[in-house]
């Protein structure tokens, strides 16, 4: 991983386990995402002692793991797919071959280019025929979010309008913005409020200088729909992507003017808790004769998509050597504390 990308993972891991002692000391109160803030070191320990300790993954093929799970959760891109009509070799007959022995299936991603039910088209254009209801990205996370923001519950100030943002990300993105009715303000606008939004690294040069301009205001708010920090390519390489960006602005946040704390940052979607919460409750265990299902996390990212499974008490499965560099994995395991069940490739 590069130093930045290991830097923001960690981060995630301080930023869950701050969340999990707040919850286990004010049991009443609830949050819609995980909230920034500056978190000691020896916080993470509890989170990485969990995903570290006693941990011999095995290499498996997706064939090994069929009979061992009821449900099969899987990220989106570099795990199944990637851009346009790309598919990983062996990835439809994979999932056919699920559907075929009546498995949950579902789709966690950090997507948030677009609704959930077009998320599930376009997988479906792939090959990979996601339902809807089996679909489950950051972005539909963004509507409770919203809400706790208007009414103040998430957090310390007074509760907000929020009607316009500024935008960084597709354009097809704003649909998810209007499905909580905000409006993207013109890049060379402000907001009625400080509030930024990103769910792609589709920056400029001007854009980023407005974003800053506008965290570094009093009471600013970085709203991150795609907290993924970096992403493999077709060709094999990886690039920097939302949650990179995100990072970057929220660094560049912290200023005289509002004493060197920076913006208040909201992360939505893997690994934070609510996106497993939306997946459990979409696995009763009505659909399993009863008994709580045998689930597992199928994905490309460490900090993500295998923190995030143990987040949420499942196994997990690592396709090393797409957002992972195969020579490099021991070392990041080692940096974040975390190791998958399985490695496949």
């Amino acid at each position: 991983m590069e130093l930045l990308e290991r830097e923001i993972y960690k981060h995630y891991i301080e930023i869950i386990q701050g969340h999990s002692e707040s919850r286990a000391s004010r049991h009443s109160e609830s949050c819609a995402s995980c909230h920034s803030e500056s978190r000691r070191d020896e916080e993470s320990s509890a989170i990485q002692s969990q995903c570290f300790e006693d941990r011999h993954p095995q290499r498996v093929s997706f064939a090994d793991l069929i009979d061992r799970y009821d449900a099969f959760c899987f990220d989106g891109y570099g795990t199944l797919y990637n851009r346009g009509d790309f598919v990983y070799p062996g990835a439809r007959e994979m999932f056919a071959a699920l559907r075929k022995a009546g498995k949950q299936l579902r789709l966690i991603t950090n997507a948030a280019s677009d609704v959930d039910c077009v998320l599930a088209r376009d997988a479906a254009k792939r090959g990979f025929d996601f339902s809807e209801e089996e679909t489950v990205s950051s972005g539909s996370l963004l509507k409770d979010l919203v809400a706790d923001l208007r009414s103040g519950v998430s957090r310390n100030g007074p509760a907000l309008r929020l009607r316009e943002v500024y935008y960084i990300g597709r354009e097809t993105g704003k649909n998810v913005l209007a499905d909580c009715g905000i409006t993207a303000v013109s890049p060379d606008a402000y907001p009625e409020e400080p509030v930024v939004a990103i769910s792609s690294a589709k920056d400029t040069p001007e854009t980023y200088a407005r974003a800053v301009e506008i965290l570094r205001r009093p009471g600013a708010i970085l709203l991150v729909l795609n907290s993924d920090a970096w992403a493999p390519k077709i060709d094999g390489s990886r690039e920097p992507v939302s949650g990179a960006l995100s990072e970057r602005l929220r660094r560049d946040s912290m200023c005289e003017a509002n004493g060197g704390k920076g913006c208040s940052t909201f992360y939505l979607g893997k690994p934070f808790p609510a996106i497993w919460e939306k997946v459990r409750v979409s696995l009763p265990s009505s659909l399993f004769g009863g008994r709580p299902p045998r689930v597992i996390m199928i994905g490309d990212t460490l900090g993500t998509d295998v923190l995030g499974a143990r987040v949420a008490g499942f196994d997990s499965a690592l396709l090393v050597g797409r957002n992972q560099p195969a020579s490099e994995l021991a070392e990041d395991e080692a940096f974040l504390g975390i190791q998958p069940d399985y490695y496949i490739g």
